[in-house]
């Protein structure tokens, strides 16, 4: 019995010392949704709700009205979150959208980056995404889609 107890501790310490700290500033994940005609990107209370209404929004493009990036970030004080896109309309230029944002504690936060309707019908469906964090002039983050 002790070396079960011996081995759960040993994985549970190895476990513990792998995770990524979240000190400093970061990104943690970048989710994009897609939002039908009533701005909505699920149509219930869970993630499996969430998850097959995004596989249908995915599959009907005529019913997609928008797009909304929610960015996971960590830390303190002024960051900017700036998120550059690319759509699959030939000849359209990347497009730039950015937003200043505070906290006040080391904690995650959640940043909403909107591509509205109007936008969207001009811009097109995005084909690509890079999310990058800010302090100043100094880049301290990146995440990007796999087409970028």
């Amino acid at each position: 019995m002790r070396i079960f107890a011996l081995i759960f501790t040993a994985a549970a310490l190895a476990g513990c010392g792998s995770l990524d700290s979240f000190s400093g500033t970061g990104l943690v994940k970048v989710l994009p949704h897609f939002l039908d005609e009533s701005g909505r990107h699920t149509d219930g209370v869970t993630l499996l709700h969430r998850d097959g209404y995004q596989h249908q929004l995915r599959n009907n493009p005529k019913l997609v009205h928008g797009v909304r990036y929610e960015v996971n970030w960590y830390g303190a004080g002024e960051v900017t979150v700036r998120l550059e896109l690319r759509s699959t309309k030939a000849g359209t230029d990347p497009m730039t959208l950015e937003q200043v944002v505070s906290a006040g504690g080391p904690r995650t936060h959640w940043t909403p980056m909107l591509l509205d309707a109007k936008t969207y019908k001009i811009f097109g469906q995005p084909q690509a995404w890079r999310v990058t964090l800010w302090q100043g002039d100094q880049q301290i983050d990146e995440q990007q889609s796999f087409l970028w």
